[in-house]
């Protein structure tokens, strides 16, 4: 029997909102939601464990909710929650239209950072707006990048703003959390050419060779890349031309992950 929800004060939406709140709560619980059909499809299809899944039945059926996720099978019972009225709008973002919700399990392990020879890898340091974290994931899938490395993590990838700025490519691109000690320390032993965002002595990205083995550091949007990469890298800039100086930090990784790709390409 398929479980239905009319109330926002039921158990169940307080479990699913003290998961979208809290980092600490995600972890605890070994759970997060994924809202939005895209984004749910992509999480199935990087083999993420699904818990439960949840659908206005007055917005979209389950048969077309099937169709919509692709599964090549019938959804189970045993995941099938219909949330209705005030309890709906509680739990999820966009009310209307045809949408769902889900719970999956967290990963039960960190996945090793193991840089390939010639791999694209973006290194993000200590990013702390889900929405800058989403992008850059966002950009990181575009350009196929070999994966992206959260050092000294403030946001959590499994946070449901970095899930839906991305479009559900948190769950396409490798992810890898470390510190920046950790970080460094593969970049040294694997032999990967770091290219950092200070702009003391730096060089067009235009200028450098980006078929190697790559590792791009970008940093907060106040702060920029802290001091523990000063002198361990080579200084990239973007050239500009009008008459600001920066760029947005999802912005910036973007065309220096481009000029990558447009290298390799050509190479």
């Amino acid at each position: 029997m398929i479980k239905s929800i009319t109330s926002a004060q039921n158990q169940w939406v307080k479990d699913v909102l003290s998961l979208q709140e809290k980092a600490k709560n995600r972890r605890i619980a070994g759970q997060f939601t994924v809202e939005g059909i895209n984004e749910i499809r992509l999480a199935m299809k990087s083999g993420l464990v699904v818990k439960q899944l949840a659908i206005n039945p007055d917005k979209m059926s389950w048969k077309e909710l099937n169709s919509l996720l692709n599964l090549g099978k019938d959804i189970e019972v045993s995941w099938m929650i219909e949330v209705l009225g005030s309890a709906w709008s509680k739990v999820v973002v966009r009310e209307s239209g045809q949408n769902a919700l889900a719970i999956f399990e967290m990963p039960s392990a960190p996945v090793e950072w193991i840089p390939k020879p010639g791999g694209l890898y973006l290194l993000v340091e200590s990013v702390e707006k889900p929405g800058n974290l989403g992008a850059l994931l966002r950009s990181a899938d575009a350009t196929a990048a070999d994966g992206v490395v959260i050092c000294d993590e403030r946001i959590d990838a499994y946070h449901p703003q970095v899930i839906r700025n991305s479009v559900g490519t948190v769950f396409t691109v490798p992810l890898f959390v470390l510190s920046v000690q950790k970080a460094w320390d593969i970049i040294e032993s694997n032999k990967v050419q770091l290219y950092t965002t200070f702009m003391e002595n730096s060089k067009s990205v235009w200028d450098m060779d980006l078929t190697q083995t790559t590792a791009m550091l970008v940093g907060t949007e106040s702060e920029g890349v802290s001091d523990y990469w000063r002198d361990k890298g080579m200084n990239i800039n973007i050239p500009m031309f009008g008459m600001v100086d920066s760029l947005n930090v999802s912005v910036a990784a973007s065309l220096m992950l481009y000029e990558a790709k447009r290298q390799r390409a050509n190479k």
